[in-house]
């Protein structure tokens, strides 16, 4: 066995090595070789390279060099951005993580009325049709005609849209889930657009959907088929809020 001082100047004369890429620099070829880009994929993919120790014969490789490895990491795409905190009926939206009912906003956040043909279709080619339309409006006046309430049998259940308008059925968590898919249909960004469980003035619990339109809030009520800015509801006190992959709990204003 070699002895520890032939381990060290081994180590030592392969660290004070000079580096390849002083002599490539120097090559009057290297005008020919691929591009540096190409030559970090090249490294990216290639398996380390064994080194041998001349004095014992012991393979072994060296570290990944963590600066260089840096290059080779599949680029990530940039995590979603929060949408503006829906703060309404003159409460403070707050964000949060999880709660129970956010499992169910993402068993059915992602139901999209894409590609599904429905009867639906007939409100779409309209809204398509008239440029000066308000989808907002006639959204949530379509939605309370064709959709007819009820309440679940067997618990809170939230359905997908589709589901909810094919069936002509569903409470209030179910329109406001099928006005949101409409809408996204019809262009509006998803990230305007939130799901509040609230209560009302009796404390029962309902649901509405709001919509953020030019930096201010309209609920889409399945309790009437005005659309109105949250401001000029009072009788509402929200408790919980769903966008996207974000939620928000809801808290007095101070002062």
């Amino acid at each position: 066995m070699a002895s520890r001082t032939n381990w060290t100047i081994a180590i030592a004369a392969l660290a004070a090595a000079p580096p390849a890429v002083a002599q490539i620099a120097s090559d009057p070829l290297a005008a020919t070789r691929p591009s540096a880009d190409a030559s970090v994929a090249a490294d990216c993919a290639a398996p380390p390279v064994p080194f041998v120790m001349p004095t014992t014969g012991a393979v072994f490789t060296l570290p990944p060099d963590p600066v260089a490895a840096e290059g080779c990491a599949p680029s990530l795409p940039p995590p979603p951005q929060r949408p503006p905190a829906p703060s309404l009926f003159d409460m403070v939206a707050m964000p949060i993580g999880t709660s129970a009912p956010a499992r169910k906003w993402d068993a059915v956040r992602l139901g999209s009325l894409a590609g599904q043909a429905g009867p639906w279709d007939e409100l779409v080619a309209e809204v398509m049709r008239l440029p000066a339309a308000d989808p907002v409006r006639m959204v949530n006046r379509w939605v309370n005609w064709h959709v007819r309430y009820r309440d679940d049998p067997a618990g809170d259940e939230w359905a997908p849209a589709a589901v909810t308008l094919r069936r002509g059925f569903g409470d209030c968590e179910d329109y406001a889930l099928a006005k949101m898919a409409l809408l996204q249909a019809l262009g509006v960004p998803s990230d305007d657009m939130y799901l509040v469980l609230l209560r009302d003035g009796r404390q029962a619990q309902h649901a509405v959907l709001a919509v953020n339109r030019q930096g201010r809030l309209f609920v889409l009520d399945d309790r009437t088929d005005r659309v109105l800015p949250a401001e000029a509801i009072a009788d509402y006190t929200p408790i919980l809020s769903f966008s996207g992959s974000f939620a928000w709990t809801y808290g007095a204003r101070g002062g």
